[in-house]
């Protein structure tokens, strides 16, 4: 079996045999918490849900959960009997081996706590408490964020609490005070109230010679229980208070033992007295700094036990990262005793060349108390120098704005008392592999921390008055720090400009930018842009204009290749160099896209940079492959449909177009592609390729009917048919014709059978028959009688006969199945329940012989709803379950809600209660989520009166 690790001590991760294994979005992730947290035992239903979705969970939220668990088995396939998650009666269990279990990094925390505790030897303790410890690497459960959760997470960080409190102690007693003085005063930040903790920092202090700090936190902490409790500290405090008050020689630290485990960090011997000051090269720090709690506790690990010295905090420009390393600098001034030195490296200044790392090595040496004479010529030697200098001592070096790890190898010093921040617009992946950098990645504010950073600018009162142009101008800045600070800035400057008419300006393609332009290249946001477009390849620079022309977000490696006329590899590689600028991000993988304002500055650039036939050429070829990767994945989906490729040109084609192997992976790339397809269709239209719009619009109706989102059908039938009418070819009557009649179906499918739907169709009918297709007027009829179904019109009965004829005389068989079928369900509607279940049984054998599964499917459910009309509601709940089973293969949620209604009735007439609503919950989720108006609203009325 493969070697199981899961990690939940930080981000939750799962590694089977090496490989990380994904575990899908935040839902999902918490049903695996919720079950690993009682690992190999039952996990019942209700508190499964009620871990991951709180007390009050939505309707959806048992297939929901059916899903997830069904997802979770697949990613854990891999790991055979060692994880795997089981259907037990009530409930679900991880399984997991006794190898597994105890790679857990939780159970294995509190493994190592508990053999710590009852340990009789302190360095046994000791070791045990650190290699615990050391499992952290953020907090607990990584973003996840429901009430269990987060008592969870409370929970085991008060476990964590506690263990470096033992900790603590143990290095107390053997006298290692001063590795500790960082952590403590760190953690006294986050626990001000806890008496035990402030002892130890106040014994740490009076070792150090600090005395009187300590009996300042001494009164700082009586206040504060005073104020908060109405207590004093508890005799144990107040009896330490006093002994160093009294200089208690019984207090002083013991010889560290031989056997002692080394410090990480050593103290720096004690130095004859000089008059150069300490360096405190800071800038100020930011007056506001709004959220990135995570982020900063994140940073507060630095000097922890196994972490890395050195943290690169990394994010496009205008992000925050040189607000969020000052104000942690600044609020840990205490951990770096020996100094702080700074440097602006302008690696990306619009203005300013990049510093070189000799000079900043001078600089260094200079503030470091070395005269200027005595400093060596060569850069060889004045690194040398630098690093001897820092050996043993704890300073902070925060390197800021750095353009690559080539700027910073001579700036980081060699010993792992001092800690280097790093703030860039790369990754610095060099500095990550083969220094052990660690990485702190900013993205745009939280919704809730941009409005506290916009009221704290413009103030609250005024945000309030116009709470909506407040949230519209929080949009328009894409939640970036920098953006939001040059709106309010502009709204500060003016007390009378109304929210809304700012608003206005951000949300205008034309003066977006414009609107955050301060003409400062340091602040202005497109100078901040600009900077970060020229540091880039040229070929990457050309990539990221032509996305900035593009329609729409979450793209695939293979439509860039096309949009760009490259290959796919090479795509990859452009792609990997502007993910490590964090100007384009995989929100999934193999997927990619730009935020709203880098791509509308790429667009800029594009219209300056690029000749209008190279931007045409690449929209173009974007186009073309959409249009024959839609083509062939709908053969697949609907191989008897008339297929888009009789209006194919005579040139058309393109090298990279995607060609499913099978019927699930079409499915699969129209549902990666379902976002894409319309912006691609509209893009298409306003390059008036009308002819490879039209093909879209027909190669995306079954997905997008399948799915269920009938306006999106409607709407697509529509811009088809409008296409069609603006073409002047010789097929173009037949594409009129068959977008008529496609419009005319969708809005059947909505249970609108009015004059229009009934115009469009004799419309589509006139022109099959002037052009003699027999088989499209075939198609048209069947559309006749879906109308006479909904009119409830039983003239039907002719144009379902006449289809039929129609069908078999063009020799059809598969279509002459759907037909008899449509003729069954027509026959039902009336009453005529033997002659519609012999046709539909026909057409249930012929679909089946022609392995026809929609045709099955659709028979299947016919037949259910004969059943049920006939009184006969044993065989109604057998055929609508194997037709639930075969519309949920297919994947097509517009049938499988109406299967699940008609299960729902059947299962009400054999009084079976229970059945019948949890059928109909099912089908309100699908109905709901499909906007399915009036079947919500009778579904919703069932429902009540079931109960």
């Amino acid at each position: 079996m493969l070697t199981v690790e899961i990690s939940v001590l930080g981000d939750i991760e799962t590694r089977i045999g090496g490989r990380t294994v994904d575990l899908g979005h935040m839902r999902r992730q918490s049903v695996f918490l919720g079950l690993l947290a009682d690992a190999n035992q039952l996990v019942p239903v209700d508190r499964l849900i009620d871990r991951v979705w709180g007390q009050h969970p939505p309707g959806s939220a048992l297939p929901s959960l059916y899903s997830y668990v069904s997802r979770l088995r697949t990613a854990l396939a891999p790991a055979g009997g060692d994880a795997m998650v089981e259907r037990r009666p009530g409930g679900y269990v991880l399984s997991l081996s006794d190898d597994a279990l105890h790679a857990v990094d939780l159970h294995r925390f509190r493994r190592l706590t508990s053999l710590a505790r009852d340990s009789p030897a302190e360095d046994a303790s000791l070791g045990l408490l650190e290699e615990a410890l050391s499992l952290w690497r953020s907090d607990a459960f990584g973003l996840l964020d429901t009430p269990w959760v987060n008592t969870f997470r409370e929970g085991l960080h008060l476990e964590r609490f506690r263990a470096e409190l033992d900790r603590n102690d143990l290095l107390l007693r053997q006298g290692r005070q001063a590795a500790l003085l960082g952590d403590l005063l760190s953690l006294a930040e986050r626990h001000p109230l806890d008496e035990r903790l402030i002892g130890q920092l106040m014994l740490t202090l009076y070792r150090e010679g600090r005395a009187a700090q300590a009996l300042q936190h001494y009164e700082r902490t009586r206040n504060a229980l005073a104020g908060e409790m109405g207590t004093d500290p508890g005799t144990e405090l107040r009896d330490l208070h006093l002994r160093i008050l009294n200089a208690d020689p019984a207090l002083n630290a013991p010889a560290p033992t031989p056997s002692a485990v080394p410090s990480p960090v050593q103290p720096s011997p004690p130095s004859e007295p000089s008059a150069v000051p300490l360096p405190s090269q800071l800038p100020s720090p930011p007056p506001l700094l709004a959220g990135r709690g995570s982020e900063l506790a994140e940073l507060d690990t630095v000097s922890e036990p196994g972490s890395s010295p050195i943290t690169v905090v990394c994010g496009l420009g205008g992000v925050g990262k040189t607000s969020l390393a000052l104000r942690w600098a600044h609020d840990n001034l205490d951990r770096f005793p020996d100094g702080q030195l700074y440097v602006n490296l302008h690696g990306f200044s619009p203005s300013t060349s990049a510093a070189k790392p000799q000079t900043a090595v001078h600089d260094f040496l200079i503030a470091l108390g070395m005269d200027k004479k005595a400093i060596p010529t060569s850069a060889e030697a004045q690194i040398g120098l630098y690093r001897s200098l820092l050996s043993g001592k704890r300073v902070l070096i925060l390197l800021d704005n750095a353009r690559d790890a080539e700027q910073l190898r001579a700036l980081i010093p060699g010993s792992p008392s001092c800690v280097v921040l790093i703030t860039s617009r790369n990754r610095l992946s060099g500095l990550v592999a083969a220094e052990g950098a660690r990485s702190v990645a900013l993205g745009p504010l939280t919704p809730a921390e941009a409005h506290q950073l916009l009221a704290a600018r413009i103030g609250e009162h005024r945000v309030a008055a116009e709470p909506e142009a407040a949230g519209s101008i929080i949009t328009g800045c894409g939640r970036f720090p920098l953006a939001l600070a040059v709106a309010a800035a502009r709204a500060a400057s003016d007390a009378h400009l109304p929210l809304a008419e700012l608003a206005a300006e951000l949300h205008g393609a034309e003066t977006r930018l414009d609107a955050l332009d301060t003409g400062d290249l340091q602040t202005s946001l497109r100078g901040v842009l600009d900077a970060s477009h020229r540091a880039l390849p040229e070929a990457a620079a050309r990539l990221l204009s032509l996305l900035g022309l593009l329609p729409g977000q979450n793209i695939g490696l293979t439509a860039v290749a096309a949009l760009a006329g490259l290959t796919p590899p090479r795509t990859r590689a452009l792609l990997r160099t502007l993910e490590a600028a964090h100007l384009v991000q995989q929100p999934l993988p193999g997927r990619y896209e730009l935020h709203d304002l880098v791509r509308l500055h790429g667009r800029e650039r594009a219209e300056e940079d690029l000749p209008e036939e190279d931007r045409s050429q690449a929209l173009h070829s974007l186009v073309d492959f959409y249009v024959q990767s839609a083509a062939t994945a709908n053969r697949l989906l609907n191989p008897q449909e008339v297929p888009s490729s009789l209006a194919e040109g005579p040139s058309e084609g393109h090298p990279l177009a995607v060609r499913p192997a099978d019927e699930v992976a079409a499915l699969e790339w129209f549902t990666a592609e379902r976002f894409w397809l319309p912006a691609v269709i509209r893009l298409a239209s306003e390059l008036d390729m009308y002819r490879e719009c039209w093909r879209l619009c027909w190669d995306s109706n079954s997905y997008f009917r399948r799915s269920g989102r009938v306006e999106d059908f409607i709407e697509l039938r529509r811009v088809g048919l409008d296409t069609a009418a603006a073409m002047d070819t010789p097929d173009a009557v037949t594409m009129r014709a068959m977008a008529h009649r496609g419009l005319a179906s969708a809005l059947l499918l909505a249970g609108r059978s009015g004059k229009e739907t009934l115009d469009h169709l004799h419309e589509a009918l006139a022109r099959f028959e002037e052009t003699g297709d027999l088989l499209n007027q075939a198609h048209t009829y069947q559309a006749f009688v879906a109308s006479a179904i909904i009119t409830g019109d039983e003239n039907g009965l002719e144009p379902a006969e006449r289809s039929l004829e129609l069908y078999r005389s063009a020799g059809h068989s598969t279509w002459v199945a759907g037909a008899l079928n449509n003729l069954g369900w027509f026959l039902a509607q009336f009453g005529r329940y033997e002659r519609a279940r012999a046709c539909c049984v026909e057409a249930l054998e012929a679909s089946r012989a022609l392995g026809y599964k929609v045709g099955e499917a659709a028979s299947l459910d016919s037949l259910g709803y004969i059943f049920t009309h006939a009184g006969r509601h044993p065989e109604a709940v057998e055929h609508y379950r194997q037709a639930l089973r075969a519309h949920r293969a297919m994947k097509d949620g517009f049938e499988e809600a109406n299967t699940l209604s008609g299960l729902a009735e059947a299962h009400e007439a054999l009084g079976e209660t229970e059945s019948a609503r949890d059928a109909w919950r099912q089908a309100l989720d699908l109905y709901r989520a499909q906007h399915r108006t009036e079947q919500v609203r009778e579904t919703e009325e069932r429902l009540r009166a079931s109960s």
